[in-house]
């Protein structure tokens, strides 16, 4: 069975796809898992031994990932090599946040071009082309995980 995980910097999130749309996996009653970059291969290990009795699969061996990395390059690292044989592909967040803000920024009420957006913790603009990062910054437009799985096409 196929999945959509999105990376966070402590947590995943898991989404299913419902018909043409991404729906959340609840975990355990938890929309998110939380892991540790330290203990990553075991809270992985754990995580996936969940999702797979969530799903009555039997085994772990029936999952499939397309994956949506983080900012964090080694958080990246650490839950890559623990899915290691499970991931099928593979969304560079860049990427992703770059088609993000330019979607968000049709819509000129949320003021994207003036602040950006915040995201896992931190604010993310387009200058010049280029996305920086900054602090969370209070009048940048919030999106959660939802929020760009339902803006992004991953197919």
């Amino acid at each position: 069975m196929k999945f959509l995980m999105v990376i966070g910097k402590h947590v995943l999130h898991t989404y299913f796809k419902e018909g043409k749309r991404y729906e959340i996996q609840y975990l355990e009653g938890s929309e998110t898992y939380p892991y540790n970059r330290s203990s990553a291969n075991e809270d992985i290990l754990a995580y996936m031994e969940v999702l797979a009795n969530e799903k009555n699969l039997g085994t772990t061996a029936k999952l499939e990932f397309d994956v949506l990395e983080c900012s964090d390059h080694f958080c990246n690292t650490a839950v890559l090599q623990a899915l290691e044989g499970y991931v099928v592909r593979k969304y560079s967040f860049l990427d992703t946040l770059v088609e993000v803000l330019k979607k968000l920024s049709r819509d000129k009420k949320l003021l994207i071009s003036e602040y950006g957006i915040n995201y896992d913790g931190s604010s993310y603009q387009n200058i010049n082309d280029r996305v920086e990062k900054k602090e969370f910054y209070l009048l940048a437009y919030t999106v959660h995980s939802a929020d760009i799985v339902e803006l992004m096409d991953f197919e």
